[in-house]
Order: C-alpha cells, then sequence, then structure tokens
C-alpha cells in the first residue's frame, strides 16, 4: 500500500535530520532522492527508467545537465533537479529548472532537496515552467493527507500526464481561491466591496464610487469574518462523535506525563509541541485535524528518528513518561 510505503520512506528520512545540514548534494541525492524514486515505484538502475544526470543543452551553453528525468514508453516525462538537504528551497534554486524545462517535452518537472518537494508544470503558458508550484510540500512537517494522494499520482503504476496537469489546474485554482480569500479577509479588495455594493438587494441610487467602496470596506470585512467563522466551525465539526474539550494547547499538554518540558507552538490549525528532558530535546508530538478528528503522530529525535502515528493522547506515556523511558 503506497500509505505504508510512504511511511517507511519518511521514517527513514527522519533517522537523518541531525545530519541535514552536513549532507553533500550526492549524498542527499543517494540516501534520500534514489529511495523516494523507489517510492513512486521506479527502478532507479534501469535506465530505460530512469536516466541520471540528464543532457538539456540550453541555447548557448552545451552540456547542461539535470539531476534526474522519468521515462514513460521512452520518453523523458519528469525533470527533476536536486538540491543538498541543508538547503532551503527558494525562489532562485527554481531558475535552473526553469531553463531545463523549455529544452525539451515534459511538461512537469520537481525541484526538491529530499525534505521539501516543489512540483511544477506549463499550465499559464505552453513549455514554459510556471513560476508557482502546483503542489509543495515538506514530508517531515506538513499533514500527508494534504498530499498524498497527488503524490500517488506520479507512481509508476498509475502515471498518467493528463490526469495529473486535470489535478495540476485543480489545486492551482484551488490555491488562487485560498489566497484570495486570506487576503480579502485580512482587507477586502475593491472588486470584492464592488460585488456587494452592485447587489440588487442593496438599494445604493448611485453610481459606486471609489468613496462608496471605502466606507463599505470595514463592514465588508467584518461580514466576511462573521460568515467565515461560522463556515470554518462548521467544517471543522466532527463527522463522529469527538470529545471537543481537552483538545486546546493547554489542554493536551496539561494531560502529558510530568518530567518533561513541553514547548507548544501553533500554526494553522497544526499543534507542534517539542518536548524536552534535561535541557536537550528528545521528540516532536504533532496535533492535527482531519475530518474533524484530532490526529497525533510522535517523532523520536537525537537517536532513532522514528514516526509513530497514535490513536491519542493516552498513548502519548509510553513514549514521553520518564518511568517508561
Amino acid at each position: 500500500m503506497f500509505k505504508d510505503d510512504f511511511h517507511i520512506f519518511r521514517n527513514k528520512v527522519q533517522q537523518y535530520s541531525d545530519k541535514f545540514d552536513t549532507m553533500t548534494e550526492e549524498a542527499t541525492k543517494n540516501a534520500i532522492i534514489m529511495p523516494f524514486l523507489v517510492l513512486l515505484g521506479y527502478d532507479v538502475f534501469d535506465p530505460e527508467e530512469i536516466i541520471p544526470e540528464y543532457t538539456c543543452d540550453v541555447a548557448g551553453k552545451k552540456g547542461e545537465k539535470i539531476d534526474y528525468v522519468i521515462l514513460h514508453d521512452g520518453e523523458p516525462t519528469v525533470l527533476i533537479e536536486a538540491k543538498r538537504a541543508g538547503l532551503k528551497l527558494q525562489k532562485q534554486q527554481q531558475g535552473q529548472l526553469y531553463r531545463y524545462f523549455s529544452t525539451n517535452r515534459c511538461r512537469l518537472a520537481v525541484l526538491t532537496n529530499g525534505i521539501t518537494y516543489s512540483f511544477f508544470s506549463d499550465i499559464n503558458a505552453p513549455n514554459v515552467m510556471d513560476d508557482e508550484p502546483f503542489l509543495s510540500f515538506n514530508i517531515l512537517e506538513d499533514d500527508e493527507e494534504l498530499f498524498l494522494s497527488s503524490l500517488e499520482q506520479f507512481h509508476k503504476s498509475v502515471f498518467n500526464v493528463k490526469d495529473i496537469l486535470t489535478k495540476a489546474v485543480f489545486l492551482k485554482y484551488l490555491k488562487v481561491v485560498e489566497q484570495t480569500l486570506r487576503s480579502d479577509l485580512i482587507n477586502p479588495s475593491d472588486e470584492l466591496v464592488k460585488y456587494f455594493l452592485s447587489r440588487p438587494e442593496i438599494k445604493t441610487g448611485n453610481r459606486i464610487t471609489a468613496q462608496m467602496i471605502d466606507k463599505h470596506r470595514a463592514a465588508t470585512k467584518e461580514a466576511m469574518l462573521k460568515v467565515m467563522g461560522a463556515v470554518i466551525s462548521v467544517d471543522a465539526a466532527p463527522t463522529e462523535q469527538v470529545p471537543q474539550s481537552g483538545t486546546g494547547v493547554n489542554d493536551i499538554i496539561s494531560s502529558l506525563p510530568a518530567g518533561n518540558e513541553y514547548r507548544a507552538s501553533d500554526v494553522y490549525g497544526v499543534t507542534n509541541i517539542q518536548v524536552v528532558r534535561d535541557g536537550k530535546a528528545i521528540g516532536r508530538l504533532r496535533v492535527s485535524t482531519y475530518h474533524g478528528k484530532p490526529r497525533y503522530d510522535y517523532t523520536e529525535l537525537g537517536g532513532s528518528g522514528k514516526l509513530h502515528f497514535l490513536t491519542g493522547v493516552d498513548e502519548c506515556e509510553k513514549y514521553l513518561d520518564p518511568a517508561y523511558t
């Protein structure tokens, strides 16, 4: 099962976490990226499936090579540009991949340091790589439910460029809508305020002016926050009977075994709790919500790097209680 194989791969990568900063690009390829290609069902030693150091000659510059290309039926389909694990991926690292993309018929490209993966296509203009990835995730930090089904589409057994591009267009639309909604919740755009002012239920009686838009911007924001807050509350409601108390950060920490220091942070609804004992971080507990249900996973640090998926916060005892560990 792909999910099980992914968990094995992620656990293996987690074991190298204390070495990321010192890993070279070649070490990253051998230890992480090649196993990632194996996870996707490819034989990394079969030149009919994977070609390392694939030639992508750019105009006026011969001998340019990309780290890997995935082949299907003898044709290159996915370009992969690898960076060392300790390098944070930013816009400047996309430049090389951008140049290579236009030199062949591939419509898919991946930029990765083995931990973060960014998938690109040419949705905006044929044979020109988009500036923004349609899919991007960190395998150690992000909730797998947000990306695993999309990643599985790249598996050799089900790979279909048309299906992936259809999903890519959908994901891009989803991202744009999300970004627009976030922006409008903070500061409603002129277009949004004008849309509401032009509704037949609101009889302005006059031409909609810039002054009218500015005057109604605060009310629009207030209404948006009120409605969106209600929608989020409904979406977050459990599909089964799940206790609603005891799931806040303080409630979670208070239920954890004594003898440790717990340092919590909450980002976009995902709670990360660093477990510290005798001044040393020994693990990380992550609490997220999926379809209204709390999800718990615990990563051991400073040694095995094992990742454990827990049925509930009570199961933390065997990993966090000093009496057990």
